[in-house]
């Protein structure tokens, strides 16, 4: 059936290159599967997955906008770089990106007549409420933004990566299990983008746990020695940097031989306090605690013998208050969960009444490949308190960043309805266990986290940076959000040289 109509241009936003606007008429639009009104641009997929292919033009690099509506139990969104397409759901060689209203989540994937999951995000998807999807794909590199805000003000991109499975194609819409409806669609070349410094992860090899601080425009990051596994034998591994990007590595800031224990380092933290640096490692599945005068050593460990109570075992984290310290931890229970307590101004032992149980892995995604709940960092922002933690075990590919927030710091805590906020994808496995700072002019806000060796091993682990931020919203708390992860040349830190 041939349709004349003309796409208008819908968006306009400071953060993508600013296209010029192509109009279309005199389209074909070819249906495969599905009962489509072509006049509406609406879709019967009932039972009947739909394809609709727009022209005949083939793609490669584009920026394409369209605003989908799902009925319940639908699943609809937009297909491009298409080829050899047939009437079945994934009958294409091509990708997809859509909202799933029966799942409450985002979707990235690629189809060769099978489908392939890329990436996915956990977001609320209302039926019957109109979203924005906006693809740019230039190369192998992949940006999209889906939400219900027509503008995307101010958010970061929902998929940020690089896939080499398809170079060019047609372009063109998909629905699944009802009905959905499409309107202002456009589809423009992208101008290129202005040369500028950038990272891409990972940005430092042979990391996991990292624990960042930031002190006289100097980050250090102290790490597990991913390396050394599965013994980890030799002690912490401290790192340097002026951006978060190029790293110096400085060797074992703490051994064997300086400690209480022989093996297993793992997950430090460091804290200042009254012009000292206490480091918090686990060995040997307890907490030890160390001090110096400057960030590089030397540490003393104080006292040489773990922290007590004995059930306080691994990944330790310090979060300073209103004058008061705050220690969160890992005890194993029939899996990991976090607990918390209060320091004593000697910063190595605990108010016993205040210690309690934080989170437990309660939740599916919490518990692959065993029910894990580890690595708390807490951030505090407007005045109500921020638990972020991994999920799942560090093997798993699952591995997976969320978080809970309280009104005060030793909770009792809510779990965001949306965890988790980063997940593994088809380009990075194992994206957890976490810490946050700052860009050098502390403009920008940065996790930092770990990934595994590739798509196959995790071994060594790697570390990674992505940009975090707080989104507002009309009813409840401000939602975390994460830029990540990502695979694809990122702009270096603000204020980095």
């Amino acid at each position: 059936m041939l349709l004349f109509y003309t796409f208008l241009l819908l968006i306009s936003h400071s953060s993508f290159a600013q296209e010029s606007t192509r109009s279309f008429v005199n389209e074909e639009l070819v249906s495969l599967g599905g009962k489509w009104n072509h006049n509406q641009l609406t879709v019967r997929a009932t039972g009947d997955p739909a394809k609709l292919l727009v022209g005949q033009k083939v793609w490669d690099d584009f920026v394409m906008t369209v605003e989908v509506k799902a009925g319940n139990h639908c699943q609809a969104g937009v297909i491009f770089r298409v080829n050899n397409a047939g009437s079945k759901i994934d009958e294409y060689d091509g990708y997809y990106i859509g909202i799933d209203a029966a799942r409450d989540s985002i979707i990235w994937g690629a189809a060769n007549h099978n489908w392939n999951e890329i990436a996915q995000k956990v977001s609320k998807i209302e039926a019957e409420q109109w979203y924005t999807i906006r693809v740019i794909a230039r190369g192998n590199q992949f940006q999209a933004w889906v939400g219900n805000d027509p503008l995307n003000v101010n958010r970061f991109p929902t998929f940020d990566g690089i896939d080499h499975r398809f170079q060019s194609g047609r372009v063109g819409l998909r629905a699944l299990g009802g009905d959905a409806e499409f309107r202002n669609l456009t589809i423009n070349a992208p101008n290129p983008i202005p040369p500028r410094q950038s990272y891409t992860n990972p940005v430092q090899a042979n990391v996991a746990d990292p624990a960042i601080l930031k002190h006289n425009n100097t980050y250090y990051a102290y790490c597990t020695h991913s390396a050394d596994h599965p013994l980890m034998k030799r002690g912490i591994r401290l790192y340097s940097s002026q951006n978060l990007v190029q790293w110096q590595d400085h060797g074992f800031v703490i051994t064997e031989k300086q400690s209480w224990g022989t093996s297993r380092f793992w997950a430090p933290d460091i804290i200042e306090h009254q012009n000292q640096f206490y480091l918090y490692y686990a060995t040997d599945t307890r907490i030890c605690v160390a001090k110096s005068r400057h960030p590089t050593g030397p540490f003393k460990e104080l006292p040489q013998s773990p922290m007590l109570p004995e059930t306080v075992r691994i990944d330790a984290h310090v979060f300073q208050d209103n004058g008061k310290a705050y220690f969160y931890y890992v005890r194993f229970n029939q899996g990991n969960e976090i607990w918390g307590g209060e320091l004593n101004d000697d910063m190595v032992s605990l108010k016993p009444n205040s210690l309690k149980r934080m989170i437990q892995a309660d939740q599916p995604w919490e518990r692959n490949q065993a029910a894990i709940a580890e690595g708390p960092v807490v951030l505090k922002h407007k005045d109500l308190y921020y638990l972020t933690y991994s999920g799942s075990h560090f093997e798993s590919p699952h591995y997976a960043v969320g978080y809970a927030t309280s009104k005060s710091p030793l909770g009792p805590w809510t779990k965001h309805l949306y965890n988790p906020i980063m997940k593994s994808t088809a380009y990075a496995h194992g994206t957890a266990h976490h810490c946050f700072t700052t860009s050098p002019d502390g403009k920008e806000l940065f996790i930092v986290y770990h990934r595994h060796h590739d798509l196959t091993k995790t071994e060594p682990r790697q570390m990674a940076i992505d940009r975090v931020q707080f989104i507002p919203q009309p009813i409840g708390p401000d939602i975390l959000e994460i830029h990540g992860p990502t695979s694809s040349p990122q702009p270096i830190p603000s204020g980095a040289d």
